[in-house]
């Protein structure tokens, strides 16, 4: 149970409670939002377009096709492949752009000598070089999509993380944002018990096992069960039965940010954490007691670009930033724990403390270092 394994020193700060509106308990059209990664290709090759196609739909990216590189104006954040026809009028007109030059193994000649003619192009001869072209979109793909991805870790037993974790996402979901909340806490014991008081509808990791992180953004927001709102991804019916592996949790991350604003992710105690989420996070943060930052050092954040996020009581004269100053890092924020946190996640209702404008307030005012850019650069 998430609220037993994570008892924390409490206070109980009493205050006017104004219940938020409650985020309404209905699929999101995915559709109009799905925001896939764009590749640009320029031929006239009918049988070239049809193969890089093919490439392009087992990369997971969005393939558009010109015929003259006069009629696409925004190629920002685009790939852009360029056919052997049309390298003379088009290579050169892409400078500063991502180019790959590709065309089918009796054109290779053209592509090498246009290759030379155009600093940083790369070149991919089909079809032996479909291999690499699929990785390269592949990565493209892996790191698209506009979705602030916020990981949390606790740096010892007892920390709160999952229960933080919980409270952020659904403070984005309450703020009208499209919201994933993610348990990639490989010893986790599942998060609904402390967010529902019923069985949810919907798929739990169990039911992912088979799927090797392939599903469509579209897909996971028609099948993930909500809380208050917010989409969870967790255990439903037999925590640790199936512990996801590294490539599966890094697929559907990648395909859950291209359709999702705000991802939050429970990654477990810190020594544990993936480092393929850890890549893709836009913010880290180290969720640890207070005394846990006074009796142990926390050479672990030293590199990462975390920021520490301080739970419990406090030590009359305490100063949380010379707490985090000593660790090394920069401070996150502090949480206060309340009772009514530990009652509402023992009841099934987790979320519903937000009704504490408070605490809200709080959980939005948290802050890290320079955000880690996770944008990959070609």
């Amino acid at each position: 149970m998430l609220a037993a394994k994570e008892r924390l020193e409490l206070t109980d700060h009493r205050e006017p409670r104004v219940a938020p509106e409650p985020a309404p308990e209905r699929r999101q059209e995915p559709e109009s939002d799905y925001q896939a990664a764009r590749c640009i290709l320029f031929t006239r090759d009918v049988e070239l377009a049809q193969t890089v196609a093919l490439i392009a739909v087992g990369a997971g990216v969005q393939l558009v096709q010109y015929r003259e590189a006069g009629q696409v104006e925004d190629l920002q954040d685009s790939v852009i492949l360029v056919g052997h026809d049309c390298v003379g009028e088009a290579a050169n007109a892409f400078l500063g752009s991502t180019v790959v030059l590709t065309g089918l193994e009796e054109h290779q000649d053209v592509l090498w000598r246009a290759a030379a003619r155009t600093p940083g192009a790369r070149v991919a001869v089909l079809p032996q070089g479909a291999p690499w072209l699929g990785e390269y979109l592949g990565e493209l793909g892996l790191h698209s999509g506009a979705a602030h991805i916020t990981l949390l870790a606790g740096l010892c037993g007892g920390a709160g993380t999952s229960t933080l974790a919980a409270l952020m996402a659904a403070n984005h979901a309450l703020a009208g944002h499209r919201t994933l909340l993610l348990d990639a806490d490989r010893q986790s014991t599942g998060l609904w018990s402390a967010l529902r008081a019923r069985d949810p509808d919907g798929i739990g990791w169990e039911d992912l096992q088979h799927s090797r992180g392939t599903l469509a953004p579209g897909q996971l927001a028609e099948i993930l069960p909500l809380a208050q709102g917010c989409a969870v991804l967790s255990w439903v019916r037999d925590p640790g039965c199936f512990v996801p592996d590294e490539s599966l949790v890094v697929g559907v991350v990648a395909a859950s940010r291209r359709i999702y604003e705000h991802i939050v992710i429970d990654a477990g105690r810190l020594p544990g954490v993936l480092p393929g989420i850890l890549a893709l996070s836009n913010e880290r943060l180290a969720v640890m007691p207070t005394r846990c930052a006074v009796n142990r050092p926390a050479g672990a954040l030293t590199h990462g670009n975390w920021s520490a996020v301080f739970t419990g009581k406090l030590a009359s004269g305490t100063d949380t930033r010379e707490l985090a100053a000593g660790l090394g890092v920069a401070l996150g924020g502090y949480l206060p724990w309340l009772k009514a946190i530990e009652r509402s996640a023992a009841e099934g209702r987790l979320m519903s403390v937000l009704a504490r404008t408070s605490l809200r307030r709080r959980l939005a005012s948290f802050k890290t270092v320079e955000p880690v850019s996770s944008r990959w650069a070609a």
